[in-house]
């Protein structure tokens, strides 16, 4: 005859059966729970290696445009003179004048006249264009962002002029320095064999005489 299991065993047993059943149910979705972390995970993983080596692909396309557009850029654009404006006040720029000595940089005008020389310096007389045979003078006045310390140049010192439009630059080395009277043109002279020349003139402090800076193509 089979042995009767006490009414209190029995209730026992089936709370330990329901409480291991509810353990198995945690475990197995604490289980599931990493899977999924772990899958979301890799899949994070994944994507971002896609997005930096579609960042690194973006990178090189650029640097590959970059470098085939420096390559395409071409002479006119990084040309000698291509960074002066057209024009100051109403007076065409032609060309440029660098005195690193004494800090000039100016923008040489086509013309001379009371309202030009108050804008920068100018041509005052020579060859029709900038750097060309012939003596080629440049007049400016006695002020600081302009001639005031050409005072200050020796023998032997050089500078440059740029002109504009040819696109050329070439430097002078200066071989004489003088004063002489308003009226003393002697400066402007142009038999020069055929060679490249340069006049600087200025005022003199007080403006009775005026100094002039001569200098030929190195």
């Amino acid at each position: 005859m089979k042995r009767a299991v006490p009414y209190h065993y029995g209730k026992r047993y089936e709370k330990r059966k329901k409480k291991l059943n509810k353990k198995k149910i945690i475990i197995a979705i604490i289980s599931i729970a990493i899977l999924v972390i772990i899958i979301i995970s890799y899949i994070n993983r994944g994507n971002k290696n896609v997005d930096v080596q579609a960042d690194t692909e973006e990178k090189e396309n650029i640097m590959n445009t970059v470098i085939q557009t420096n390559d395409t850029i071409g002479i006119e654009d990084n040309a000698i003179g291509s960074d002066l404006p057209e024009k100051i006040g109403n007076y065409t720029v032609i060309g440029e004048i660098v005195i690193d000595k004494i800090g000039v940089k100016n923008s040489i005008l086509e013309s001379t006249d009371e309202i030009s020389l108050n804008l920068s310096v100018t041509k005052f007389y020579g060859p029709n264009g900038i750097n060309h045979a012939g003596n080629f003078c440049i007049i400016g006045h006695n002020y600081s962002q302009f001639f005031k310390r050409l005072k200050d140049m020796e023998k032997g010192d050089t500078f440059y002029v740029v002109n504009k439009q040819e696109q050329t630059k070439v430097t002078y080395k200066i071989y004489d320095i003088y004063t002489c009277n308003p009226t003393d043109l002697k400066c402007i002279d142009q038999n020069e064999d055929g060679k490249k020349e340069v006049t600087l003139i200025t005022c003199n402090p007080g403006g009775l005489t005026r100094l002039i800076c001569k200098a030929k193509e190195v």
